[in-house]
């Protein structure tokens, strides 16, 4: 089944005025897709302008994923068609009055506000960001928690902000400081529910971790962790904690529940009290052109797509149509960015009309390839099975 014919519970049975009326002001905000909706809704809502194609896996929160199609336009994914992922209501902050708290095991703990956050040199990077739970809804499981994600929770944006070293060196470290908390303003709706607070090594946070502040060379926006946010470069994104308005450094790990008990592998084989948790970026990538059930005319037919992977980084992605029989390298395009996902592409020659299918298949630096399909855990994080797509050649 294509991208563009999984839909959302808007395209199964017509909307309520009430309903019409929060989608109308929902595709106002850029954050449901045209698409998903019934034909009589397109139309009133084409006065509003153009929608960005996200899915809706979850009203509230906002679980929204970015379909293939838009995914595929630009190796720099927009603002208004990048995923999002939330797991409380999201918070409205005030900038002026919001203040960044930098304490625990630190010689001066700082109070910044947003101002002195963007006070040059603002620095820039690239990175790629993926919910742990990215296919989800396909892996061949009888069931999984969470959101039925399938490959469109992931993205790629220039961040601007400053470094997390930066901040940590300005503050001190002292010497038993081996784990940085982020703490966020987001909080469930029921007071028995755990806030969200990760945290991560102090190597990973003194090496290329980004407190951003713009997303796209714009102001970050609200569902994207305005007006601060954590980017943890080729860690899945639960890391890239949003809203953030503390790092505490501490001795420890956090002992929150999404760290001890939520982001583990749960895999059947293993003890549960022996879990690894969810960390690194694993290598994938994704077909983008064709799309799933396209048809194209005989001649030359580009395949395109994207390819991430952790800190091992890429080193190259190949193409089958054989079902894995051989493989042909594909090529990257554009720059090197570390953290950042790589464009790939190639042509195949088809001179009959025909079916295809066609695999892609990406390989780490560490010589660590995708595999056919993913070690299925019950929690369905870091499914980075080989994609396939099948199309078909017309005269």
């Amino acid at each position: 089944m294509s991208d563009m014919g999984r839909r959302s519970r808007h395209a199964e049975s017509p909307l309520a005025r009430r309903e019409f009326l929060s989608a109308l002001g929902r595709a106002a905000a850029g954050s449901i897709a045209l698409s998903t909706l019934p034909p009589w809704t397109r139309a009133a809502l084409a006065a509003v302008g153009p929608v960005p194609e996200l899915i809706e896996r979850n009203e509230w929160p906002e679980h929204w994923e970015t379909s293939l199609t838009a995914l595929g336009r630009s190796c720099i994914t927009s603002n208004e068609r990048f995923f999002v992922r939330s797991h409380f209501p999201v918070p409205k902050l005030d900038p002026t009055a919001w203040r960044l708290e930098v304490k625990g095991l630190v010689q001066t703990p700082l109070t910044l506000t947003l101002a002195a956050l963007r006070e040059p040199p603002v620095r820039e990077t690239t990175a790629t960001l993926e919910c742990a739970g990215n296919g989800r809804g396909l892996y061949a499981l009888p069931s999984t928690s969470g959101t039925q994600w399938e490959y469109g929770a992931v993205g790629n944006a220039r961040w601007g902000g400053v470094r997390l070293s930066d901040v940590l060196e300005r503050a001190g470290v002292k010497p038993e400081a081996k784990h940085v908390w982020f703490e966020a303003a987001d909080r469930a709706t029921l007071p028995s529910v755990p806030p969200f607070l990760r945290s991560i090594p102090i190597e990973k946070a003194m090496k290329d971790v980004f407190l951003a502040h713009s997303m796209n060379q714009v102001p970050l926006p609200r569902l994207h962790g305005a007006p601060l946010r954590a980017v943890v470069p080729g860690w899945f994104g639960m890391a890239s904690t949003k809203w953030v308005t503390a790092i505490r450094l501490e001795a420890a790990p956090s002992d929150n529940h999404f760290m001890v008990k939520g982001y583990r592998y749960n895999y059947p084989d293993v003890d549960p009290t022996q879990t690894e948790p969810v960390e690194d970026l694993r290598v994938k990538s994704v077909i983008t052109r064709p799309l799933e059930g396209a048809t194209l005319p005989v001649g030359r037919v580009r395949i395109q797509g994207f390819a991430w992977a952790g800190h091992a980084g890429l080193r190259r992605v190949e193409i089958s149509t054989d079902a894995g029989a051989t493989w042909r390298p594909a090529g990257f395009m554009g720059d090197t960015e570390p953290g950042a996902w790589r464009t790939w592409a190639t042509e195949i020659e088809v001179l009959s009309p025909a079916t295809i299918t066609v695999l892609a298949r990406a390989t780490d630096a560490a010589g660590e390839p995708q595999p056919p399909q993913a070690r299925p855990n019950g929690s369905g994080y870091a499914n980075n099975s080989i994609q396939q797509v099948t199309f078909r050649v017309a005269a």
